[in-house]
């Protein structure tokens, strides 16, 4: 008896590694989102931090000129590394979209394969049980005729 053969069997251990490198790199690209995330929280707390300690500066009456200065470049890179960090975000969030747009098809494509194999299967089974019937049919007539010759 024959063995089953899944005809687009190797297309479909490729088409499963593409889904393993895709969701690794979806993951590598998620993470590096998070990252980005947190990072601009950091940011955005740092600025606050500067403005309330440029108040307690201010409130001592010390060098108010140069505290000014001191906040305003401290501001500036802040502002800097956030306009940076938002920059990164919409570039990530841009390379998540398209992987995940990828992800899908190549899980689309892998049900197909899925589906098609389990046609395949199918029709394997009824060509199996075509033969087996005819093997046994073979065998009743050829009883038949040996009983009938005795």
């Amino acid at each position: 008896m024959k063995k089953f053969v899944f005809t687009l069997e190797a297309v479909a251990r490729y088409k499963s590694t593409v889904e393993k490198k895709q969701k690794a790199e979806l993951s590598r690209v998620m993470a590096r989102l998070s990252a980005l995330y947190r990072e601009r929280e950091e940011i955005e707390r740092a600025q606050m931090d500067t403005a309330a300690s440029l108040v307690r500066s201010l409130a001592r009456g010390r060098d108010v000129i140069q505290e000014l200065q001191r906040h305003d470049h401290y501001q500036m890179y802040l502002r800097a590394l956030l306009e940076e960090v938002k920059k990164n975000i919409v570039v990530a969030e841009a390379e998540k979209k398209r992987i995940q747009a990828l992800l899908l098809i190549t899980l689309r494509e892998q049900k197909a394969l899925e589906r098609l194999r389990s046609e395949q299967y199918q029709a394997y089974l009824e060509d199996v049980y075509r033969e087996e019937s005819l093997v046994i049919n073979d065998l009743i007539a050829h009883r038949s005729t040996v009983a009938e010759a005795e």
